[in-house]
This record gives C-alpha cells, structure tokens and sequence, in this order.
C-alpha cells in the first residue's frame, strides 16, 4: 500500500468566456458556463495513484464547512481511503477562473491548521506495514510537525519515505529516503548558500534531511537524480506546456507507484519524467489517462508492464 500524508487542497475551476471589458473597472467580463472541483495537493497525488489503481490511503485534515463536504466526497467516488485529523478550521480551496482555456486570476481560501500530535504520527505509523510506501505531500498549511522521529521510525521498518517540500527547513523531513524539491523551493531552502552551485546546495540539503536520494525537478530543464551513483539528468520530454498545476505532484506519485512496482530508482524517475510530461498538456491538475500513457511510453515495455489492464 501506498499512504500518502500532508495537505488536501480542493481545487474548483471556473470556466467562461470572455466577449468585453468591465465599464467599471479595466478587467475582463467573465461569462461563467461551467464548475469543477478536482482534489488537489495531497489529494491530487492520491487522485493520480488511483487512476494508476495502487491500493493506497490519505491522512489529511479538512473541516466540515463546505469545500470539505467536497473534498469527502471526491474521496468516496473515486474510493480512496482516508482519514481526516480535522485540524482545521477552514479547508484550503483554490479557485481558479479561466476563459479560453488561459487562467484569469484565482483567489485562495485557507488557514493554518493545527499540527499533528506526537501520538498521532505514532498511530500512523503502527498502521504502515514494512512493505509499504509513504509520500509525504507537505503544502506548508501548518498540519506536519517536525517528522524525524516519526521518519527514523519507518526507516527502521525499511519503508522508503518520499518527501514533495515546501517547508525551507530541511531538517524537518531528517530520515527521508528521498526528497524532491525543485528549483525555486531548492534555492529558498539554501538562501544563506547563494554562492554555491546547484549539486553543492542538493548535497548541503541531503545531508540536512539526511536523505537518500534527491530528485530535482528544473521546469524547462527536465529533472536531475542524485543518489549513490552520482547525478543522472533526465531531459525535457518535449510536449505542449498548457497547464504545470500540479506537475511537482504528478512527479512524485508517478515514482512513487513505479517504486512500488518495483522499478529501479533510475527508471522510476524516468517513468515520472513521463507521466509529468503528460500532465502539463492538460489545465489544471491532470488524470493520469492510461491510454494516453501507454502511447507516449510505447517504447518502454517495463513502463508498460506496471500500467493497469484497461477494460474491454
């Protein structure tokens, strides 16, 4: 099983049309015609391990207002097991308005939320069995304490733990077995190391957290892997760029699922390079469509192989 921890967020899109300027004001009329609401966050990693049906569950917080009646609900209808700390006392919500497929502004609805306790991380962490995975989803929303102990206790049941940061201590995810920062959240969390260069800020930050491994993701850039055998670069997979909401998440959940598959390290974050590839071609956080999937990965058997069965 994969178990994903950290901050479900419930992302609605609004979607119009634009024909004129406001009299009141030199904004665009948006002429509202349609309503989404999608799991985001630790919500949209979840969403993408189920569209790759892993058996998986989400421990989050989200509270009994509105946006988090939505939230439980899109658990339910894709059938992801959950558990809901309710320490919050809002449910982070973003709304996003489009017209012509370009997003117009959004505007945020949240508030920090209380941490989880120490007993409860020891909860948590009886319920993960030594083959199990762990992604930590961490959007900074107050709910992840500092997780040291609780990570030195999964290494020692041999769990590999995956860290998506936001937090600029790095020292907080210390006993990881890999983190995956990219470029701005790198540089943020090495602001008093200006003056070195990229891998000596990755080495100073994987000695901080104490990880194993570090995959980097660099935008136009691809995505580097650091790990006991050095860097390995992985090049864009060139595609149509629409939309990268989401594509930090799609990273770490694509090698996430190839781990759990037993993929090595260095094809699971070519396998990811994939899928982010993929996700950027759609707006807002993207399904993981296998059918699409297996056509840009047609020259990969073993990436095949782990893609669910689809139905006749």
């Amino acid at each position: 099983m994969i178990h994903v921890i950290g901050d479900v967020i419930l992302d609605r899109y609004i979607n119009g049309t634009v024909d004129r300027i406001s009299p009141e004001a030199p904004v665009p009329v948006v002429n509202m015609y349609s309503q989404e609401n999608k799991l985001g966050g630790a919500g949209n990693v979840a969403s993408m391990l189920s569209d790759f049906r892993a058996p998986l569950k989400v421990w989050t917080s989200f509270a009994s207002d509105n946006a988090g009646e939505l939230v439980k609900n899109l658990f339910i209808s894709r059938k992801i097991d959950f558990h809901n700390f309710q320490k919050s006392e809002v449910s982070t919500c973003k709304t996003r308005i489009l017209a012509g497929g370009q997003q117009i502004v959004r505007f945020d609805e949240e508030k920090q939320s209380l941490p989880i306790s120490e007993g409860e991380l020891e909860f948590m962490e009886s319920q993960i069995k030594s083959e199990d995975l762990v992604i930590i989803s961490d959007y900074d929303k107050g709910l992840l304490p500092a997780l040291g102990n609780f990570l030195y206790a999964l290494k020692k049941k041999n769990v590999e733990t995956y860290i998506d940061p936001k937090s600029t201590d790095f020292g907080k995810y210390k006993n990881c077995f890999l983190i995956k920062p990219n470029l701005k959240e790198l540089g943020l969390a090495t602001s008093e190391n200006k003056a070195l260069d990229t891998d000596s800020k990755v080495k100073y930050l994987m000695q901080k957290s104490e990880a194993d491994v570090c995959l980097l993701t660099k935008s136009a850039e691809g995505m580097s892997l650091y790990h006991s055998e050095g860097r390995q670069d992985f090049e864009i997979i060139p595609s149509e760029v629409y939309d990268v909401t989401g594509a930090g998440d799609t990273v770490i959940s694509a090698f996430a699922f190839a781990r759990f598959k037993q993929l090595s390290i260095s094809n699971s974050a070519l396998f990811s390079n994939y899928c982010a590839a993929y996700a950027v071609t759609k707006i807002g956080c993207a399904e993981m469509n296998i059918s699409d999937l297996s056509i840009i990965m047609s020259n990969h058997k073993s990436f095949i192989d782990i893609l669910p069965v689809l139905q006749e």
